[in-house]
């Protein structure tokens, strides 16, 4: 394989490429679903194949293949140069990227038990057992899905700054979805569990703290009351957390939305964004669900730190970002198969922690909600916008929690809620793994916080 994606990339110089990357990937899998004590879907699968990136007459070409030979590699150059020379750059939009020294390794991550050495029975079973759980808590439940799903990735970049970095990667995740219902009412509760790791993490996993969790959480929701709407102080845990710091700054802190004016923090850096409190970082060398040690352009993959004490120091960068932004990158391109040029992305995004404990966070709260459990979450990055639906909340009233909530969403402008944060414990979880998507790609991620407290928050609600 070396020698085909080297002798790829000196073609790729010969034919007045001025830099020429050649990514091999490959990709292998296997997934099961059930659904109400069936096993509906069982699937397994591999996609390979190699993408070939360029800069020619000043522009990006790009073009891929799933055919690994020596004569389908040179014909994706040819037409990822031909792609370049046929467009015309504009002044101040030239490709452009920063020389790094070049890097030669390989990363192999262990596994205690290698996915691929499990049955399918085996997986199938496992997944049964984890959904029979729900669904026989009680006749509330009408329904519970349980989603399985292992892959091991295998990426080689070559590129012509004499690059050459292989990383074999294996990731697993589960998920439970149960929906509970009374009458008119139906309320969900969710579990997931992912990381890099092998078939070890759901041999792990206990029905108790798992699908029989999510069980009880959508059972209880539906005798918890609508919020009410107005704004409030909230504290949020450490997913709902999670959520916002992923979708209010990681988005705006990515470095093609910055150069390309998509961000509300563009012009920025070095200014005071958010309270004292506030370091948020982004750090593919934490063991997440989002971790890596090199990212698809070669570079190694650093902590990136966003914002500290309320300052903002850095953007997420890839090489073409960080030439146009006067940076250095240090790891934050990737993109999700051959077929897609690397774009920036996030990793494991999460606010560092601070000092205290959440009777703590809570105590002084004379009329508050508690948030806990994302569902999912927006953000519009040009108008600093960001909007977040949690599983359930609380009230909070003279620092006790209340009433039991369902239904609540919370919605602000992102700058304002960054400085109205007051409070930061030191409880840091990073437990929410997942899937997000940008520019059409969907990349690995994960995303975490302490239990914080934010001042002035809209929630919306029907009381």
């Amino acid at each position: 394989m070396r020698d085909l994606l080297e002798l790829v990339v000196e073609s790729g110089l010969k034919k007045g490429a001025s830099f020429c990357e050649v990514r091999y990937f490959e990709e292998r899998g296997s997934s099961v679903s059930v659904e109400n004590g069936v096993a509906k879907i069982l699937s397994s699968g591999i996609l390979r194949g190699i993408g070939v990136r360029v800069i020619a007459n000043k522009c990006w070409g790009f073009a891929s293949t799933n055919v690994v030979t020596r004569e389908s590699a040179e014909r994706a150059l040819i037409d990822a140069i031909g792609c370049a020379r046929a467009i015309t750059s504009h002044a101040g939009e030239e490709a452009k990227i920063v020389e790094v020294d070049p890097s030669v390794d390989f990363i192999k991550h262990d596994v205690k038990i290698n996915p691929e050495d499990v049955g399918p029975e085996e997986k199938v079973k496992k997944a049964l057992e984890l959904e029979r759980a729900a669904r026989e808590f009680s006749d509330r439940v009408k329904d519970a899905f349980v989603v399985y799903r292992d892959v091991l990735t295998r990426v080689i970049v070559c590129n012509s700054f004499g690059t050459f970095v292989e990383e074999i990667t294996p990731r697993t995740h589960i998920s439970c979805r149960v929906i509970a219902r009374e009458g008119d009412n139906m309320q969900e509760g969710y579990e997931r569990v992912g990381c890099v790791a092998g078939y070890e993490l759901i041999e792990g996993i206990s029905v108790e703290n798992f699908s029989l969790r999510a069980a009880k959480r959508a059972v209880s929701l539906l005798s918890a009351k609508p919020p009410p709407r107005g704004t409030y102080t909230v504290v949020v845990d450490p997913r709902v957390g999670g959520l916002f710091i992923h979708e209010a700054i990681g988005h705006n802190s990515e470095g093609d939305h910055v150069f390309s004016g998509g961000s509300i923090i563009s012009d920025k850096l070095g200014q005071k964004i958010a309270s004292d409190l506030v370091t948020i970082i982004d750090d593919p060398t934490i063991v997440g669900y989002g971790h890596f040690i090199y990212d698809h352009e070669g570079v190694r993959a650093r902590p990136h730190i966003i914002i500290r004490d309320g300052v903002l120091v850095g953007f997420l960068h890839s090489l073409e970002s960080a030439a146009k932004l006067g940076s250095k990158p240090e790891g934050s391109a990737r993109a999700q198969s051959h077929h897609y040029p690397p774009i920036v992305r996030m990793s494991n995004t999460y606010l560092a922690p601070g000092d205290m404990t959440l009777e703590e966070i809570l105590e002084d709260i004379n009329a508050g909600i508690y948030l806990s459990g994302s569902q999912y979450g927006y953000v519009e990055s040009e108008k600093g916008q960001f909007t977040c639906k949690v599983e359930e909340a609380w009230l909070i009233e003279r620092g006790e929690l209340t009433e039991h909530l369902r239904d609540v969403a919370i919605s602000g402008l992102t700058l304002e809620a960054l400085k109205n944060i007051s409070a930061v414990g030191k409880d840091l979880r990073i437990e929410m793994p997942g899937m997000c998507g940008k520019a059409g790609q969907s990349m690995f991620v994960d995303a975490g916080a302490p239990h914080f407290r934010i001042d002035g928050i809209v929630v919306g609600g029907r009381r």
